[in-house]
């Protein structure tokens, strides 16, 4: 061979190998990135699954408390304390009986 052609093919060798090493350089930096971006994604996804529990659990203690402010018993002791209703007795109680109801008059020419 000539000495032009070894030269050449020296060239293309060291050429290789140092694309060979800036290849794996670069695979191994994309692998740790990649690792780094799925840990930060569990730490994020825990984050946000406490906080589903959290927001939950307040949740549940928000329909529990308007349950108890809309219980009937609740209620009549409001009425009594801050209204100053009273219980009624017997011979304050009237019935009202349903009629029907009143219509427009109509008179039919036939």
């Amino acid at each position: 061979m000539s000495g032009r052609r070894i030269k050449n093919t020296r060239k293309r060798t060291t050429l290789i190998k140092a694309g060979f090493f800036l290849y794996v350089c670069v695979c191994l930096f994309a692998i740790v990135s990649l690792r780094t971006a799925v840990f930060n994604l569990e730490y994020e996804l825990g984050r946000l699954n406490r906080l589903k529990a959290d927001l939950v659990r307040e949740r549940k203690m928000v329909v529990a408390q308007s349950a108890s402010l809309y219980s009937t018993q609740k209620i009549e002791d409001m009425a009594v304390k801050r209204l100053g209703m009273t219980m009624p007795e017997r011979e304050n109680v009237f019935f009202v009986k349903r009629t029907a109801q009143a219509g427009p008059y109509r008179a039919s020419m036939r």
